[in-house]
């Protein structure tokens, strides 16, 4: 009887593994999907972004908006210069270098991420994978950030991120990005 039981817990474990594994979002799910989103186009000029911050219980803990204008040189280098104020008051900059590698995908640097971001467009889709630099107490701590942002027929951009320490979720960013 024990042997059945470690039997069943053994396969539930490996199934529910498995399906939840299976099931995780990947870029390519977004292959197809339209309107196709094109990161030299999109993030070139003036955007307006509106968001919240959650903590990990999903709690909403601030709200900001932001002020975006991208441009691209001669080049094919991008730059996104973003300027965000949240309903405390605080300011925060970042500027994302945008160097193309292929066919719509790119490396990303910036300010307060480590090392080099990996940025990829599918479909109506960009993901962005990086490690963020922020502050907490009086250092900093390093957490993993997956963007992904979903271009609609309106032209405006669903962004949703899940943060990560010790791969829990520690938090999430949900943002509305509007083409002026």
């Amino acid at each position: 009887m024990k042997l059945k039981i470690l039997f069943l817990t053994i396969f539930s474990i490996i199934t529910f593994t498995i399906l939840t594994g299976c099931s995780k979002m990947q870029i390519e799910d977004f292959t197809n999907k339209k309107p196709e989103f094109i990161p030299q186009e999109y993030f070139d000029g003036k955007l307006r972004a509106y968001g919240l911050v959650k903590d990990r219980s999903g709690k909403i803990i601030r709200t900001f908006k932001g002020e975006l204008i991208g441009s691209w040189d001669e080049n094919g280098l991008g730059t996104l210069d973003e300027k965000f104020i949240y309903d405390d008051g605080e300011k925060l900059s970042r500027v994302w270098k945008l160097k193309p590698t292929g066919e719509k995908t790119f490396d990303a640097t910036a300010g307060d991420i480590v090392g080099t971001a990996k940025m990829v467009a599918k479909g109506n889709t960009v993901m962005i994978d990086y490690i963020m630099e922020v502050p907490f107490n009086d250092s900093t701590i390093n957490i993993s950030v997956k963007d992904w942002l979903h271009l609609q027929e309106d032209g405006i951009i669903l962004n949703h991120s899940k943060m990560k320490k010790f791969g829990f979720v520690v938090g999430e960013l949900v943002i509305t990005i509007i083409k002026d």
